[in-house]
């Protein structure tokens, strides 16, 4: 009895060898960044069809001499999908306000011809003359 103990004690022992061993580590949550609009449209449009790199590997271009996955009907699939995205993303942005707000493009006139001093002589190569009424 002595024996089988001194057995089953080395193989606990070992066990608990192994499973710290083979324990993983801890590791603290990642926070992935929100994938951006652009991104997400760019990964929609090469779902099915892939990108040239993958389309001109050497199982890509044996699937093409046998006749197996047909791209055009891939980019089909591809465009159907961007147009149903783009067209929910149209309708959230449309819908969720009564106005629909952009950013200003920055604008190099702050002044019209009308707001400019107007003088009797025009300057040599202008063509816009204000006459005063």
């Amino acid at each position: 009895m002595d024996i089988k103990l001194t057995h089953l004690a080395g193989a606990t022992l070992s066990l608990l060898a192994v499973a710290a061993v083979s324990a993983s580590e801890a590791r603290a949550q990642s926070v992935e960044a929100p994938q951006t609009i652009p991104d997400a449209m760019e990964e929609i449009l090469s779902d099915q069809s892939g990108n040239f790199y993958t389309n001109r590997s050497f199982g890509r271009q044996l699937g093409n001499i046998f006749g197996f996955g047909f791209r055009d009907r891939e980019v089909l699939a591809d465009s159907a999908n961007l147009s149903r995205e783009f067209d929910a993303l149209m309708r959230y942005q449309n819908t969720s306000d009564p106005t629909i707000r952009v950013p200003d493009l920055a604008n190099p006139y702050t002044a019209s011809l009308l707001t400019l001093p107007s003088s009797q002589v025009p300057t040599v190569g202008t063509e816009f003359i204000f006459e005063p009424f």
